[in-house]
């Protein structure tokens, strides 16, 4: 579990009117070199995409979407390096063991002869189709499509690790395929694509450089003595050289909230698991989506007549007082205690039915630990769970704290008298 929050209020908010003062380069173990910015919500995205700063002349950019704040822009076969970089006796290496384990299984017997480098190409791109660790990084031309993997997928209910944004990275192609600007970073797009996902994904991959990390090899590109930009002459003025550096490589923190609407919202685009895996995988999971969305308006259901059964009464006495909360319950109304501070929290529209669920589930199962509630790494774990479940389930983060001390103290006064 992670111990520090990334500290995200160093991170400008993405001004339109202000767009270069919206960047800043903080050099550190998450961004790296790459000027970030950030939005706080999904919506803000097409607005960005439309600012002229995204649109310069005769430039053109691909994106990549991550589920994670923190997941760099480190290819697979990295993660086995012990300086977590790609070197070229480990990229040949790889290459060649998967040469010989392929042989009888495909068809184009071209894609055994090491010597044509537009073959090993083609074959390391069908490698990171099947699963192969390789040096490519996946882009795609289209902004939508790396939104949709940047939210695609639910964070895990069994990662405590916190996660408030996602991450869209931006590259600027048309500087990136100049091998006189930029020769260390290489382009490559398929020319083979038997299963239609690349034509889908209007996908194209790069090279991670030997020894080196994108981000690094574009920056030195870019203050190369020989290079025409602005940059070599912003050298010191760190807001304008984290401006100027993002018209090539930038990543968009946006707030992990409303993932479902997110993929709904795409999915109104056409863009979804069945029209960019056009394969029985991309049916599968697209029907994995919609049935869990049927799932959860099943379980809405469940709550609304579960609630029913109960009738809250008030005094005369207590409306004229400001609400307050019983948190000494028995184990038996738990759920409708959950219900209980869920609902009188906040009064909007939440689907709090499957929420409340996946919160008694989380309490019942964190708290069977002896002495839980005088462990204060046990009650960090579980509030991290709970702040987990609040974000993915869209309740309002203006409330996550007042709601996690009540669940707590709700635990603590019922959960743990009842199993002792």
């Amino acid at each position: 579990m992670e111990n520090n929050v990334y500290n995200f209020k160093n991170i400008p908010f993405w001004d339109e009117k202000q767009p270069k003062k919206s960047f800043i380069i903080l050099a550190d173990k998450i961004s790296g070199r790459i000027p970030v910015t950030r939005i706080e919500h999904w919506n803000k995205f097409s607005s960005l995409l439309e600012h002229p700063f995204f649109n310069q002349p005769d430039v053109e950019l691909v994106f990549r979407g991550h589920r994670r704040y923190n997941w760099s822009l480190s290819p697979t076969l990295a993660r086995v390096a012990a300086n977590r970089m790609v070197n070229e006796e480990l990229a040949k290496q790889q290459i060649s063991f998967f040469q010989k384990t392929i042989r009888g299984r495909v068809e184009d017997h071209s894609l055994l002869y090491d010597e044509d480098e537009n073959e090993i190409n083609e074959l390391w791109s069908i490698g990171q189709h099947h699963g192969l660790m390789t040096p490519l990084l996946d882009w795609t031309y289209s902004p939508y499509v790396a939104l949709f993997f940047a939210f695609s997928k639910e964070d895990p209910e069994d990662d405590n690790n916190e996660n408030p944004y996602r991450a869209v990275y931006i590259l600027n192609k048309t500087f990136i395929a100049d091998e006189n600007k930029c020769p260390d970073i290489k382009l490559f797009e398929p020319k083979k694509d038997d299963h239609g996902r690349l034509v889908a994904q209007a996908g194209l991959f790069t090279f991670s450089p030997y020894d080196s990390t994108i981000e690094n090899k574009l920056v030195d590109a870019l203050f190369s003595n020989d290079s025409d930009n602005e940059l070599t002459s912003l050298a010191g003025n760190e807001e304008a050289e984290a401006s100027e550096l993002a018209k090539y490589i930038c990543k968009v923190y946006i707030k992990n909230i409303e993932q479902k609407n997110c993929v709904k919202f795409l999915r109104r685009m056409n863009v979804h698991h069945a029209s960019l895996f056009p394969d029985l995988l991309g049916a599968a999971e697209h029907s994995n989506v919609f049935i869990s969305e049927f799932a959860q308006k099943q379980s809405e259901r469940s709550r609304i007549k579960f609630e029913n059964k109960y009738e809250y009464q008030k005094t005369d006495n207590d409306n004229d007082k400001p609400e307050t909360i019983d948190l000494t319950v028995k184990n038996s109304d738990l759920r409708k205690r959950i219900l209980e501070i869920l609902r009188d929290n906040y009064k909007g529209q939440v689907e709090i039915g499957f929420l409340s669920e996946k919160i008694e589930q989380t309490l019942l199962n964190k708290t069977s630990i002896d002495d839980w509630d005088t462990r204060d790494n046990i009650q960090a774990e579980i509030k991290m769970s709970l702040r987990g479940l609040l974000r993915k389930h869209s309740y309002p983060e203006a409330y996550w704290d007042v709601v996690i001390n009540q669940l707590m103290e709700l635990a603590k006064n019922s959960i743990s008298r009842t199993i002792r």
